[in-house]
């Protein structure tokens, strides 16, 4: 048995392979694993005592070897979230603690505190979702280009 809302779960996968179109997994949390063709992996996190919320995560910039400077990280998403801001997009930027990798993420409150979702709303707002992270992407890249500073590596 699970531990893990398995309903939950298993709505926001369908909703990801009706609604998106493509294959997702859920893992041993319970979380929703998929990859998009623009963005790569991405996650949906889901929390049984909390089915009413979800946060879309994806990775939009990876640096294994640390060919960026961290300050040029930071200052990329810093401005694309203010550019976010001023957009009203949802998704906001975050460069990890460790590792030269961004992620965006969008947090979503879906229903009244306690209760699942309804599909139909969980329909829209993941397609809402994916084109926040996607513009969330662009804005970076944008941004990171501007710093026009090369790769210290």
């Amino acid at each position: 048995m699970a531990d893990y809302n398995e309903e939950l779960s298993e709505l926001h996968q369908h909703v990801v392979q009706t609604e998106l179109n493509l294959s997702a997994t859920i893992d041993d949390m319970g979380w929703i694993l998929f990859t998009d063709s623009d963005l790569g992996e991405m996650i949906i996190n889901l929390r049984e005592y909390n089915p009413e919320f979800m946060q879309l995560t994806g990775v939009v910039f990876a640096d294994p070897k640390n060919t960026r400077a961290r300050e040029d990280l930071l200052r990329a998403c810093n401005s694309a979230n203010c550019e976010l801001d001023s957009s009203q997009h949802l998704a906001r930027l975050k460069v990890s603690e460790k590792h030269n990798v961004v992620r965006a993420s969008v947090a979503m409150v879906l229903a009244a505190e306690g209760r699942m979702p309804d599909e139909a709303l969980l329909r829209t707002l993941i397609v809402r979702a994916m084109s926040s992270i996607k513009a969330a992407a662009k804005e970076f890249t944008d941004a990171l280009q501007k710093l026009g500073s090369p790769p210290t590596a």
